[in-house]
């Protein structure tokens, strides 16, 4: 005699698909720790840290105090040219453009000097990028007031899901994952329920 299907629990079809959600939210969780930053990552854009960095990359952030940084170290701080002009966040077509005025900067630590007034200051330059940008004022004359954090820890490519069409796709993508599973319980679901209907019941032994 055929052993009957047992049946799936759907209880715990679905926090199997939750695990992955939970691990996220733990990890994410575990770097603000970490970091001791609320908001510990970025979404890198722009094309001036290649190949170090690449656009759509997720940075996470470490409040490293300014006074350790040093020479090759990659920080993310807020320009001179965004405290006297109206900044942009981030491109709003591609993640591959530069912005004007960018609100925030990611480059590498090539010089650290003190001020007349005994400040530490840093000047930084992109890997892709042939000198520090001094006009407009971007990689020079940093300070630990416009200090944000080191960059830490990378996750490439990434932040792509976050900008259209991609997240778009990624959408998709989940639906029709969904989808098919949805199809796929109800087809074993008829399944089950044909072969009880033809199955002759079992006699005593």
């Amino acid at each position: 005699m055929q052993k009957p299907k047992e049946k799936s629990n759907p209880v715990l079809r679905v926090l199997i698909y939750l695990i992955p959600v939970f691990a996220i939210l733990a990890c994410y969780g575990a770097i603000i720790v970490v970091t001791q930053e609320t908001f510990p990552f970025t979404i890198v854009t722009g094309t001036s840290m290649q190949p170090t960095i690449m656009p759509g990359t997720i940075a996470v952030i470490e409040k490293v105090p300014f006074n350790q940084l040093k020479n090759g170290d990659i920080i993310v701080f807020v320009p001179l040219i965004a405290y006297g002009q109206a900044c942009d966040s981030a491109p709003t077509s591609s993640l591959t453009q530069e912005t004007a005025v960018p609100c925030y900067v990611i480059h590498r630590i090539v010089l650290i000097t003190t001020n007349a007034q005994g400040q530490r200051i840093v000047q930084t330059k992109g890997d892709n990028n042939p000198f520090s940008i001094s006009e407009p004022p971007i990689d020079v004359d940093i300070n630990s007031s416009m200090y944000i954090g080191q960059v830490v820890l990378l996750f490439p490519l990434i932040g792509y899901a976050t900008v259209q069409p991609y997240n778009e796709y990624l959408a998709l993508l989940i639906l029709a994952i969904l989808v098919t599973q949805l199809l796929y319980d109800r087809n074993e679901s008829k399944k089950d329920k044909t072969q009880a209907a033809v199955q002759p019941p079992s006699m005593p032994s």
